[in-house]
Order: structure tokens, then sequence, then C-alpha cells
């Protein structure tokens, strides 16, 4: 085909897509690091409120800010 086709798609829909489709090209959004914040999907934890202090949740909530957070 003489045609072209562009789609964005998750990071981890890379290594299904190669296996595939191994002639599609993958490439990084072309921006700068100081818009890249604007794709980020927000997403909430939820526990019920007697876990709160549980070491594994408490564990868990810290750990997912610290890799995540664009504080």
């Amino acid at each position: 085909p003489s045609h072209l086709m562009l789609t964005t798609a998750p990071k981890y829909c890379q290594r299904y897509c190669e296996q595939l489709h191994p002639n599609l090209v993958s490439l990084p959004i072309p921006i700068s690091q100081e818009y890249q914040h604007k794709l980020l999907i927000p997403f909430t934890m939820i526990w019920h409120k007697r876990n709160n202090q549980n070491p594994k949740i408490v564990w868990l909530r810290e750990t997912i800010k610290s890799l995540y957070s664009i504080n």
C-alpha cells in the first residue's frame, strides 16, 4: 500500500505490535519535557479506612507516589 497510518498507544502495546506487526515503527512523541506532564493520566488509590495505617498499604502508597508524582 502507498498510504501512511498514525496512531498513539501506551508503551505496553509496543511489544505486542513488534511481534504481530514487525513493519511498524515506534517513535516517541516529539514534545519538550515541560509539556510531557500534560500527557500523564491521573489515577486514584482507594482502600478501607481501617487499612490506612497498614504497613503494606503505606508502602504501596508511598512507592507509587515516589515513582509517579510530578510534584
